[in-house]
């Protein structure tokens, strides 16, 4: 996506996101977030745009000690700490041009400004939908070409962490992803001993799950079932992707 649309799916989710927890009670537990009830998932998504700031608009070369960082209240201020939060982190990254060269824990080095848009409005997306769900709520459908880049993101960045698991969770076989309200938003896994092999093709795998960009996003994250998605083939492997898939 280019720099303005992600920008504005931040401001878009962001904004989602506080409208959602402000409605609901801080001690709200989070079932797609063990452990978690509304106000640590208000406090985790505060302190990331806090940190992202902080990086972006000194052009850290390295990442910022916690103790830098702005510290939640405890109280009903939360909300309004958060909403402060957010304000810095889209007027940081506004002001940041794409090129300039910051931390980045995916490189472990500096490197373009450009990853952190996309990688806020994503992280962003997944937790609007985990406060929603928290209040028993549908989460409103994200944009189709957002949530694809979504699950562009996903395989780039976090199913390295969740390989190895997979793999060892059953047989060779290949999973095919088709989400079918974005032109050529499709990924095809290949499970092979020693590794996988990704690519972008309309094809079939021996197991292929069909859906709205959006909802195989959160399906991919484990937060919505496989019920509202289409599985051909042997849903086995499906079942073991969503099962590996724990960041």
């Amino acid at each position: 996506m280019d720099r303005a649309t992600t920008l504005d799916a931040l401001d878009l989710e962001s904004s989602r996101f506080l409208l959602a927890v402000s409605s609901g009670a801080a001690s709200l537990p989070v079932p797609t977030c063990p452990d978690w009830d509304m106000s640590q998932l208000v406090n985790h998504l505060g302190y990331i745009y806090s940190r992202t700031a902080l990086i972006v608009s000194d052009r850290r070369a390295a990442p910022p000690d916690r103790s830098e960082l702005p510290v939640p209240p405890e109280d009903d201020e939360r909300i309004g700490w958060f909403a402060e939060q957010r304000t810095a982190v889209l007027a940081a990254l506004e002001a940041t041009p794409d090129d300039a060269l910051v931390w980045n824990f995916a490189a472990g080095r500096p490197a373009p400004a450009s990853f952190w848009p996309r990688r806020m409005a994503q992280e962003t997306l997944i937790h609007r939908v985990d406060a929603e769900l928290a209040q028993s709520l549908t989460p409103a459908l994200g944009d189709p070409e957002v949530a694809a880049d979504n699950i562009a993101e996903f395989f780039e960045l976090f199913f390295p962490r969740f390989e190895a698991r997979l793999l060892e969770s059953g047989p060779a076989g290949s999973l095919h992803l088709h989400a079918t309200d974005v032109p050529q938003a499709e990924w095809t896994i290949e499970l092979r001993p020693g590794g996988s092999v990704i690519t972008r093709e309309h094809t079939r795998g021996d197991a292929s799950v069909r859906g709205s960009a959006f909802d195989l996003a959160c399906w991919a994250w484990r937060r919505l079932p496989a019920e509202r998605l289409e599985i051909f083939g042997d849903p086995q492997i499906a079942i073991r992707f969503h099962e590996a898939a724990r960041l």
